[in-house]
């Protein structure tokens, strides 16, 4: 059974002045369009995690004038978060008190400030597609089902 010839159209497309060397690495168009939208009030750590994941999110289309606020925030709780981690690996999670029961272990302050803010972070994560199921769960290439039978009254409405 003969199979016919390959087709040499791809449905890949790739931004101008992105990298053809690998499609799924942004390119400097998607670096300055990152760079633009960096709000300044970033501090030194944040912009780290801003220049490197804005990039990705602009190729992504899930970074957009309108959502910088929501990514510093992301950039923010990320920062905060990996200092506290530090602050309480540097010296200790817990502490220890006697009572008539004997001794007990009791978790720090600091050890409930992080965990609420990583649920905050863990938030943000679903909002831009930073994990593998809310990847999986904002990526449009699944085509619908079935047709769409208002697809024709939208047209004529226009």
């Amino acid at each position: 059974m003969a199979r016919g010839r390959k087709s040499s159209s791809s449905n890949i497309s790739i931004l101008p002045g992105a990298s053809t060397e690998n499609a799924n690495e942004p390119g400097e168009v998607h670096r300055q369009i990152s760079k633009k939208l960096r709000p300044r009030t970033l501090d030194k750590d944040e912009k780290k995690v801003w220049n490197r994941l804005g990039p990705q999110l602009v190729m992504l289309g899930r970074l957009r004038p309108h959502y910088i606020d929501a990514f510093a925030d992301y950039c923010y709780l990320f920062c905060k978060l990996k200092k506290l981690r530090k602050e309480l690996d540097d010296d200790t999670w817990f502490y220890v008190v006697q009572s008539r029961n004997g001794s007990q272990h009791k978790s720090l302050p600091q050890v409930a400030q992080a965990n609420e803010i990583w649920r905050q972070l863990r938030s943000h994560i679903g909002e831009f597609g930073l994990a593998p199921s809310s990847d999986k769960n904002l990526n449009n290439n699944q085509g619908d089902l079935f047709d769409n039978e208002f697809a024709a009254l939208n047209d004529q409405s226009k």
